[in-house]
């Protein structure tokens, strides 16, 4: 069972990544996209952040069942261990792409700044006022979120005892959207933006601690209601809704469509479950994390003259990335779970409660399914 929700989670990333790539190639490759159909592209934006979006649910879901795994098991969580496993996990695809970026700057092919090298290195292009990432910088927004929540919340997992106290959690995140509804009520969109997106994190979460009674409740929904409600979702993208409506749809609403679409997924039907289980849809899951980096490059305009190039390039992205995970990622992954499998046993005597099998999707979770 362990081993079908990870895969149906990774194909879900497949799905998030396509947003993501098909909005970015028709806002952003070719002028021929604006000229053949002009009204399209403000209706393809959003897709892209529903794309992410969907990656924040996920995101928060995978880190919160790891770590209520890794406290079952041995009593507790090892904040070194975690932050071992996401430094293995992260910052080397990172840090191979910045090095590309900064040859191509280097020779004169690509341009940016210094500061905006920096701003992408620290985590912090989700933060506007420190300036503009520019374009091979400024996707890593995304990253910066969840690095930023990555730092915060494993240490109020621990310091609330949310694992014993999970009800603590559902506070939280009704706090954090009441939050970001008054800062738009307050005319701040920005800091409402930044809070919302915790809280897309934060939904994902209180699924993972609730899972045992939220899972039978959402797996009972009709297919037609899940249909709807992915239906709703790519509706809202594709209108522009009234100010008050956006005060309360973003904030609030949208995180809790996105994970009961994404946790309702009615796998009992042949049809859903043949999608999210087919073995090329998982894997491209798996190597979402190196091709939402990528994807940048190969949907820039380069001006040339068939639109159908940074298509091209983007088959040559995929390719890159099944290089780097099978033969850069995991290898390193292996060698950060390593680290702090080591360091989470050190001192620890709470006997194991939950099955080697749990313990290793555990681990998984944290390193291998990154979002």
């Amino acid at each position: 069972m362990e081993n079908k929700r990870v895969q149906y989670i990774d194909a879900w990333r497949f799905f998030a990544i396509a947003l993501v790539i098909i909005s970015h190639l028709i806002e952003f490759s070719h002028p021929f996209y604006k000229e053949t159909w002009p009204g399209l592209i403000w209706r393809i934006h959003p897709l892209g952040r529903l794309g992410v979006h969907i990656f924040f649910c996920l995101s928060g879901y995978v880190i919160c069942r790891g770590m209520l795994n890794e406290s079952g098991t041995y009593g507790s969580v090892s904040l070194r261990g975690f932050y071992v496993r996401r430094v293995f996990r992260i910052l080397p695809p990172l840090a191979f792409y910045m090095a590309f970026i900064g040859v191509m700057v280097a020779f004169g092919i690509f341009e940016a700044a210094p500061s905006q090298f920096g701003q992408a290195a620290a985590f912090l292009c989700n933060i506007e006022y420190l300036g503009n990432c520019g374009w091979y910088f400024g996707h890593t927004w995304s990253l910066a979120f969840e690095e930023q929540f990555y730092l915060v919340f494993p240490v109020l997992f621990s310091v609330m005892a949310l694992a014993q106290k999970r009800g603590r959690l559902l506070v939280l995140v009704l706090v954090l959207s009441a939050a970001a509804i008054l800062m738009r009520l307050l005319s701040l969109p920005d800091s409402a933006y930044y809070l919302s997106i915790f809280a897309y994190m934060l939904w994902g979460c209180l699924y993972a601690f609730f899972e045992d009674v939220l899972q039978p409740v959402l797996r009972r929904m009709p297919i037609m209601c899940w249909l709807g409600i992915g239906a709703t979702l790519l509706a809202t993208n594709f209108v522009a809704l009234p100010a008050n409506v956006v005060n309360f749809v973003y904030p609030a609403i949208a995180p809790l469509a996105i994970c009961a679409l994404v946790f309702g997924t009615p796998l009992r039907h042949p049809l859903v479950r043949r999608i999210f289980f087919d073995w090329r849809l998982v894997y491209l899951g798996q190597v979402s994390y190196t091709v939402y980096l990528w994807q940048q490059v190969a949907t820039n305009d380069y001006g040339f003259d068939s639109p159908l190039v940074a298509v091209m390039l983007m088959v040559f992205v995929f390719g890159l990335a099944h290089l780097s995970y099978k033969f850069f990622e995991m290898p390193l992954v292996r060698i950060g779970r390593a680290l702090s499998s080591q360091k989470t046993r050190t001192g620890t005597s709470t006997p194991a409660v939950f099955t080697n099998a749990q313990r290793i999707h555990s681990d998984q979770s944290l390193d291998e399914l990154k979002c």
